[in-house]
């Protein structure tokens, strides 16, 4: 090959390869696609579902215990506050903070299961703001107290998915992110009549109108003037700044939360506020040092285009009926084991050969934990659940079975955890009612 004809074949060869450069460089200068979002199976629907209501429902166990703590005067929490009231009702938002331990329960029934724990001191300083002074001491919540392991207060919840879950609130999960996934289970208002369902929504509403009130009476205009100094210089000015907030559209329908308290969004648009504001400052001559473009700097500095505030209502307790009042399905006889309760107990000497005295503690206790679950499971192990066989012998036979006795043994509470012989040995105490174990292992249908 002379040396025309390879640089003829050089040139080709670019020609052909410079397309494939040119599609590369134009590939990599696109935008990335968007990540493809989860799909969630009906299992993990339902799985997701149920474990979101068994929280709630922790949230809701936690304060019926709290609300039903006695005083140092001998009162209920509950009749300190006030049934119902804002106090009733901040109590419970509080307690809507406790966290979530350990992994969730979920049997094959549907069921899922969730342990909450919150620090009790922290509750007790909240009744303590609620409730005054005299709600704080050592005598205070005494009863409660009783039923803290570790300084925390845990409570178990249970939830399940509603058999006749409507087509339309599948589709809305199907369509939701999984960590944005509201609310859906009206769980909780069985017993609440209408006129008590309208009273809460109604409650609600009143307070979502007085925290909008509140926080837009809060912004500031300038580094001495708040809005709500703009209208207090003129009771005209102060109306109208009422009938704007007063009209404020509720966003989207009220919820009605499991824990019983229902909740309503309202929402206003800054460059409706400030149309307002502009409005007020005519009727406010006081306010002359007020320029207009001091007013629309409000978008600037709020750094958001619309303000919302959540109220929150409860139904009042006359309006709930009592629980006698629900008809009862007939059911199958519960067996005698059902009723009863297991206890195990395990002991464990402190290591001599570790130093960190702190270590040795922890090693002492995580061994009593290990072997009160042992005897826990030798003893659950042979509960006669009929005359042919026992719960090992299904469990062997039964995959499903076996799966939610591990998630019934994950369930023990810890009754007691403390030291004992002088610090040398740590004993733990665990139980396990085994009510859910025949719940679970009834025949489908």
């Amino acid at each position: 090959m002379t040396r025309t004809q390879r640089i003829l074949l050089l040139f080709v060869v670019l020609a052909l390869a410079a397309p494939a450069s040119a599609a590369k460089k134009a590939d990599a200068r696109k935008p990335a696609p968007p990540p493809t979002p989860e799909v969630l199976s009906p299992a993990d629907q339902e799985k997701l579902l149920s474990v979101r209501a068994a929280v709630v429902d922790g949230y809701g166990h936690m304060a019926d215990l709290v609300l039903a703590s006695r005083l140092p005067d001998n009162r209920t929490v509950r009749a300190a506050v006030g049934p119902a009231s804002d106090g009733e009702m901040a109590l419970r938002l509080f307690l809507r903070t406790a966290r979530m331990v350990g992994d969730p329960r979920v049997y094959s029934d549907g069921v899922a299961e969730v342990d909450v724990e919150m620090p009790f001191d922290a509750i007790a300083r909240k009744v303590a703001q609620l409730c005054g002074p005299k709600a704080d001491g050592p005598q205070a919540l005494a009863d409660l107290r009783l039923q803290v392991m570790d300084g925390y207060l845990r409570v178990e919840g249970r939830g399940r998915v509603p058999r006749d879950l409507a087509p339309e609130v599948l589709r809305k999960v199907e369509a939701t992110r999984t960590d944005e996934l509201v609310e859906m289970f009206p769980v909780g208002w069985e017993r609440v009549t209408a006129l008590g369902r309208f009273d809460a929504v109604r409650q609600a509403r009143v307070r979502a109108y007085a925290a909008m009130s509140e926080a837009v009476r809060a912004i500031r205009l300038s580094p001495t003037r708040t809005i709500g100094d703009l209208t207090s210089s003129s009771p005209a000015a102060d109306t109208l700044l009422d009938a704007y907030l007063r009209g404020l559209p509720v966003v989207g329908q009220p919820r009605m939360m499991p824990d019983r308290i229902a909740e309503v969004d309202m929402a206003a648009l800054v460059r409706d506020l400030i149309k307002v504001l502009k409005d007020i400052r005519a009727l406010a001559p006081a306010d002359g040092n007020l320029t207009e473009d001091q007013i629309d700097q409000l978008s600037i500095n709020l750094k958001t285009e619309r303000l919302t505030a959540t109220g929150y209502g409860m139904p009042p307790p006359d309006q709930i009926k009592p629980e006698e009042s629900l008809p009862v399905a007939p059911g199958p006889t519960m067996p005698d084991w059902a009723g009863r309760v297991l206890e195990a107990r395990g002991v464990a000497n402190r290591p001599d050969d570790i130093e960190d005295l702190a270590e040795a503690k922890v090693l002492a206790a995580r061994s009593a934990k290990a072997r009160a679950m042992s005897d826990l499971q030798r003893q659950l192990d042979a509960v006669r659940m009929d005359e042919d066989r026992t719960v090992r012998d299904r469990a062997a036979k039964d995959e499903v079975f076996r799966r939610d006795i591990v998630a019934l043994l994950a369930s023990a509470k810890t009754v007691k955890h403390e030291e004992q012989a002088g610090g040398k040995q740590w004993e733990v105490v665990v139980r396990l009612p085994l009510v859910r174990l025949w719940e679970f292992s009834r025949p489908r249908e």
